[in-house]
């Protein structure tokens, strides 16, 4: 728990450790053992709010989610004068000090509270999360604002299976949006995009190619890709070099309150992993969401030793390829969000997705629609409520069988 901040302010970590040292023995006397806020509220007339902060603090499991949970300067002083005859005097004047220490640190630190929450939260990862869910509460409602519209759930689907040549991987991608919703009037809503860069797999194949879920070319129309929820919708294809991005238009009034697409891409990427880690799929979020969930399946015998990984990062500058960064090795594009993607157990019963009771039959209807097996898939799943828009979040694999994992120079 060390950083750049003022020659002045105390060292966190010991400054951690004196302050719970003191407060403890406190409220010990004052609230019993275990500590109980109603012992404070009717004890010394301490308010619920604080009574309650105090007792999270003493109850934390280390030094780091105390300083978390620990009330601020103002409220620790008020505990101080409430305490006054019911306490040592000695004592209560030491921890005055140790209140005017702690109060230093958090002047010197940028963002007071917020900046040492996101010191510490290394060692405390519950810190560390909540201060995450506020900021990413922030930027949805910021985001929402300036990009004109929003979504409740956005769902990402990617069924990943061998192609027709044996040299490749054919993908097919559901989206499912809930709730989307414009803030202005006339905006127009970018869906997705996707980006054609695999030269690889295009080498004596041809090129990797869009089609729907019925193998059509996407010179049929955009309304050809919507396979639930917006039959009547003006979607609409933009291109822009290899960038084909999918988008309601401006002059689109009504919008669905479900809107379900799927894609497929044929020869996407070599079957060959290649190397101890791939990059399938680099989203962009265009959307101000409350919930993303991320879904990757893996076709039964394709890759046996493969397991789903996440990252997040900045994007790279316009027009450049994507990079593919591996999630084990440091990265300056590195964006420091907790990203969490689970296993799902084996079967159509494990696609079931709480809010959405007809995921696991949507899913299933397109795999049949697509002539793609419904049975022998592996899956992993991702959910994050408030995910940040214009963040790069990559889904790969790391392969046993490729290798170790790298390891960080040094």
């Amino acid at each position: 728990m060390s950083s750049s901040r003022s020659p002045d302010a105390p060292p966190i970590a010991a400054l951690a450790t004196e302050l719970r040292g003191q407060l403890q023995p406190l409220l010990a006397r004052l609230a019993g053992t275990p500590p109980r806020g109603v012992r404070l509220t009717r004890g010394i007339g301490l308010d619920k709010s604080l009574a309650s902060r105090l007792v999270q603090a003493c109850r934390a499991g280390s030094d780091a989610e105390f300083l978390h949970a620990v009330p601020s300067p103002t409220g620790l002083r008020i505990l101080c004068e409430k305490a006054q005859g019911q306490a040592p005097a000695g004592s209560l004047k030491a921890l005055g000090r140790t209140i005017e220490r702690f109060e230093v640190l958090l002047d010197s630190l940028p963002g007071g509270r917020q900046g040492l929450d996101a010191q510490i939260g290394t060692e405390a990862p519950v810190a560390h999360e909540r201060r995450e869910q506020v900021a990413r509460q922030a930027a949805f409602k910021a985001t929402s604002f300036l990009f004109g519209h929003f979504c409740d759930t956005l769902v990402s689907s990617l069924f990943v299976s061998p192609a027709a040549d044996g040299r490749c991987i054919d993908v097919l991608e559901i989206h499912r949006r809930i709730g989307l919703q414009r803030v202005v009037p006339g905006t127009p809503l970018p869906l997705l995009s996707v980006q054609l860069l695999n030269a690889e797999a295009g080498a004596g194949t041809g090129t990797p190619r869009i089609a729907d879920i019925d193998g059509h070319s996407e010179a049929r129309g955009a309304t050809q890709f919507i396979i639930d929820g917006g039959e009547r919708l003006a979607l609409q294809l933009v291109h822009e070099g290899l960038l084909t991005t999918f988008v309601i238009g401006a002059d689109t009034a009504t919008l669905p309150p479900r809107l379900s697409t799927a894609l497929r891409v044929y020869g996407a990427a070599p079957r060959e992993p290649g190397a101890p880690y791939r990059t399938l799929r680099n989203y962009m979020l265009h959307t101000p969401c409350r919930t993303v969930v991320r879904e990757v399946f893996v076709a039964g015998g394709l890759w046996p030793d493969a397991q789903a990984e996440l990252g997040h990062y900045l994007p790279g500058p316009s027009g450049t390829p994507a990079l593919q960064i591996d999630p084990a090795l440091p990265s300056l594009r590195r964006v420091n969000l907790v990203a969490r993607i689970e296993q799902l157990p084996a079967g159509e019963s494990g696609w079931a997705l709480a809010g959405l009771p007809d995921h696991a039959a949507l899913l299933a209807r397109a795999l049949q629609r697509a002539g793609l097996p419904a049975t022998g898939w592996r899956g992993w799943r991702s959910r994050m409520p408030y995910p940040v828009p214009l963040i790069e979040t990559q889904v790969g694999f790391r392969f046993a069988a490729a290798g170790v994992p790298p390891s960080a120079p040094g």
